[in-house]
């Protein structure tokens, strides 16, 4: 009886869990676009970016170090009344970490998924695993700062600021938006 429970409690551990994703290799596009990297959201869905941007104006935040994440919760809450107000509007964030071991992947992947619980935030967070010393060379981006960039579906960054949401970001966004 107690290998059929511990058989059952396996299947249902593995259900709630998700894959390790990959290491991506990173592809510079032209000037002034995302690059082409693999991420995997936290559905365990791999995802091409930026491929998924497939509405007109996508937000993305990117991230590079834990420690960060209070403030890219400052910018999901200021922009919040943006999504709602703007159904052109898609938004995603990016953490972006060191490429990593199988293991590693698997279980920051589901440590992430464990700490979020909304599936809309979930299918919108896309880890990806990368050379970000090439990453930083090709965006011109930084480890310490973290980074909101409006792309179109074409995957052309159209506007970057960088650091935490304040109201004259988000007012800079609304006006990008809307010409």
């Amino acid at each position: 009886m107690k290998k059929i429970k511990l058989l059952i409690m396996l299947i249902a551990l593995q259900a709630c869990t998700i894959g390790a994703g990959e290491n991506s290799k990173i592809e510079a596009n032209k000037n002034n676009y995302f690059p082409k990297i693999t991420g995997i959201d936290l559905d365990g869905e791999k995802q091409e970016l930026p491929a998924v941007f497939n509405n007109k104006f996508n937000l993305v935040i990117v991230a590079f170090k834990r420690e960060q994440q209070s403030e890219v919760d400052i910018w999901i809450k200021a922009i919040e009344p943006v999504l709602k107000e703007n159904k052109n509007l898609n938004f995603y964030e990016i953490p972006l970490i060191y490429e990593v071991s199988t293991l590693k992947r698997m279980w920051v992947n589901n440590a992430m998924r464990l700490g979020i619980p909304s599936n809309e935030a979930r299918k919108r967070t896309i880890t990806v695993y990368t050379n970000r010393e090439q990453f930083f060379k090709i965006t011109e981006m930084q480890e310490d700062k973290i980074y909101a960039l409006l792309i179109n579906r074409d995957g052309k960054i159209l506007w970057k600021k960088e650091g935490v949401a304040d109201l004259q970001k988000i007012q800079s966004l609304e006006k990008m938006i809307k010409s």
